[in-house]
């Protein structure tokens, strides 16, 4: 791991112990597959290029925070890896027109807060931000560095001894277009969220 990625890790790592009371809450593991993803620009220029995101996988630790009976404050710390592929059309006087691809890994870590509504007792609906640090080198697409945002649907079951599992189909916008550069590319994820959390005593 390269001095960029571990001063990234060590940040969020800081930002997120705060916030993790340990006498009460939830606190475990997910993973997302089932991905469906793409970069898009919210400005359309003229580019004779194409890029296209691959399957993503993203791991990550979670906290959840009871609000109240019906309402949860939700965090933790994900990393996702997704291939990229740019595709430019090229003109050779001698080869003529041809495509060139490019392709790269994007890593991203992304510290969620979002709330979580839950009601008739299985189902629950989950929005907020993320904080996304870029730790892709030499990218293909523009950093991803910044703020995004996220919505879900998600259903759980919570078992007696104090385990919970849940699949959460979730919509994810990373650099969420504050300022809707013209240039500015934005990596858009489609994905499910399995979880196991654990409630602490």
């Amino acid at each position: 791991m390269n001095l960029k990625k571990s001063v990234c890790l060590f940040l969020f790592t800081v930002c997120l112990l705060p916030l993790v009371d340990a006498q009460k809450g939830q606190v475990g593991l997910t993973f997302s597959a089932f991905s469906d993803n793409d970069v898009a620009r919210f400005k359309s220029i003229e580019d004779d290029s194409r890029t296209d995101a691959g399957k993503s996988f993203t791991y990550g630790l979670t906290y959840l925070k009871p609000l109240n009976k019906w309402l949860d404050l939700e965090t933790g710390l994900e990393f996702r890896s997704c291939s990229i592929v740019r595709t430019s059309i090229m003109v050779d006087p001698v080869r003529g027109i041809f495509s060139l691809l490019r392709s790269e890994t994007m890593s991203l870590l992304s510290l969620p807060a979002t709330v979580r509504a839950n009601f008739l007792h299985y189902f629950f609906v989950n929005a907020g931000f993320l904080l996304d640090a870029d730790l892709s080198s030499n990218s293909i697409v523009a950093s991803q560095t910044g703020i995004g945002t996220l919505f879900g649907l998600g259903l759980k079951y919570d078992f007696k001894n104090g385990i919970s599992a849940f699949v959460n189909p979730i919509m994810k916008v990373h650099s969420f277009p504050l300022s809707f550069h013209q240039n500015q590319e934005h990596f858009l994820e489609s994905t499910v969220r399995f979880g196991i959390t654990y409630k602490l005593k």
